[in-house]
């Protein structure tokens, strides 16, 4: 038999944190994915050694798989966020109907 589990309204099921660790892989993918375009403009195929590794690097589809995952962080920290907030909408109403609970016991 299954047992009922009951969460709490208090319990944001950690939407906090991951939307911060979401948002923050996201802008640091962004962040990469700008820095070797910017680098690309610089440098040329004539280069050699790191800088011609960063140019291929620069002109190959993983740069595109990059911002590809950095849009996808950032929307589900936008999600996240979203969830976040109506917890905490959630957890401000049960606060008000509590505090009326109470307010009505000592009438």
């Amino acid at each position: 038999m299954f047992k009922k589990k009951y969460f709490s309204v208090y319990d944001d099921f950690k939407t906090g944190f991951f939307c911060k660790f979401s948002f923050f892989l996201g802008l640091l993918l962004l962040f990469v994915f700008v820095f070797f375009k910017v680098c690309s403009f610089f440098i040329g195929q004539e280069d050699s050694g790191f800088l011609q590794l960063i140019y291929d690097l620069s002109q190959s589809s993983y740069v595109d798989s990059i911002i590809a995952f950095s849009i996808m962080f950032l929307g589900i920290g936008f999600i996240l966020y979203f969830f976040h907030r109506q917890f905490a909408k959630l957890a401000k109403i049960a606060d008000e109907i509590e505090n009326e609970e109470e307010a009505k016991d000592l009438d």
